[in-house]
């Protein structure tokens, strides 16, 4: 079972911050999911400027199956960060909530949240 531990997400602007300093120069990480799925996937996430670069995994086989380099601005992220514990509480429906207020994205973010933050 995943550990779903809330975050203190309250100072966003620090959280996306300290995210950017912890990506750095860019590493692979798993995608999370309060669901079991099966199996792991990976994404590359790294820093360019003021933004997060999502790409296919670099060091991994399982990698997610984008066609595109995608790209996260602090706006996107701080929509997810305000839903990120209720999305880890399990709320019902929140995950298309996300979806439709902080656009298709929402994996990668919540994935860095939960793995960095």
């Amino acid at each position: 079972m995943h550990d779903r531990v809330q975050k203190d997400l309250s100072d966003v602007e620090g959280a996306w911050k300290t995210l950017l300093e912890r990506i750095g120069e860019g590493n692979d990480f798993s995608v999370f999911s309060i669901q079991k799925r099966k199996p792991i996937r990976y994404f590359h996430a790294e820093v360019s400027g003021d933004y997060i670069i999502i790409d296919r995994a670099k060091k991994h086989l399982e990698t997610v199956n984008i066609t595109k380099k995608r790209r996260v601005d602090f706006n996107q992220f701080r929509c997810v960060a305000r839903l990120y514990n209720r999305y880890i509480k399990g709320e019902v429906g929140i995950r298309p909530l996300m979806r439709d207020k902080c656009g298709y994205n929402t994996s990668y973010v919540i994935s860095l949240i939960y793995h960095l933050l």
